[in-house]
């Protein structure tokens, strides 16, 4: 039931906020992790003075920007990876030394080549989505049914409609986990790109705070990812299923 989906989440935020201000009250050192109540007393004046949001419309600027590309050639390279198994055998060492190197690593990288603007952002993004939606990309079209393929082609279908008909649906679960997963790795892409190399952001905003051991707007900042991603995720999941439904259906009547 949805209701109970609602209550369940509720409650669960709930309880872990009082947990907090229990021990952000009497065990903890408040200055260190100050109660939720203190933070949402200095969340409320950034957010009425418009500060938080505008650094919120740039990081999600990036972190779409970034994933959408990000994904989207990690689809297609997947998918013929996938395919030709001559190219995934010549690649494949490539991609795997490459996917261990973590978009904070890759930093200094993105600042050489493309310095501290926004592109040094999208590409730190573009790298910690590509590789997790290529490798399920991979998985999702090797573990598309033989049988199935076969019995399409003793129908008459073409490689093309296979592929539509056959090949995709098998590996849309895949790729849409790889997705899910890939989009928490971009919010955590954008945090240390803005920390190290911008003047905008909720990262810009983070490492501000720090430098002026302001940790209520530290914990503001942090809690304000961790919203932004459960929305974007909650947002995700609502609009795959809706098209993952429709794409199904297309394919039961073709």
């Amino acid at each position: 039931m949805p209701g109970r989906g609602v209550l369940l989440t509720a409650g669960s935020i709930a309880i872990a906020f009082l947990s907090w201000q229990v021990l952000s009250t009497f065990i903890f050192n408040p200055f260190l992790i100050p109660p939720p109540l203190e933070v949402i007393r200095t969340a409320i004046p950034m957010i009425l003075s418009g500060e938080i949001l505008a650094d919120v419309s740039i990081s999600m600027s990036r972190v779409l920007v970034g994933f959408a590309f990000g994904s989207l050639a990690a689809i297609v390279f997947g998918v013929l990876l996938g395919r030709l198994q001559l190219l995934h055998d010549l690649l494949d060492p490539i991609i795997e030394l490459m996917r261990y190197l973590s978009p904070t690593a890759m930093i200094p990288i993105a600042v050489i080549w493309f310095g501290i603007g926004e592109l040094s952002k999208y590409f730190l993004i573009f790298w910690g989505t590509f590789f997790i939606v290529l490798v399920n990309t991979i998985a999702g079209v090797w573990r598309a049914p033989i049988a199935r393929q076969r019995a399409a082609e003793c129908l008459g279908a073409n490689q093309l409609q296979i592929f539509v008909l056959v090949v995709i649906p098998s590996a849309a679960p895949y790729i849409v986990t790889g997705m899910r997963v890939a989009m928490a790795s971009s919010f955590m892409s954008i945090i240390p790109a803005e920390i190290l190399a911008a003047d905008s952001g909720i990262g810009y905003l983070l490492q501000k705070s720090s430098m002026l051991l302001q940790t209520n707007r530290i914990f503001v900042a942090l809690l304000t990812i961790c919203l932004l991603g459960f929305v974007f995720d909650r947002i995700f999941r609502f609009l795959v299923a809706r098209t993952l439904a429709r794409f199904m259906s297309f394919v039961a009547v073709t």
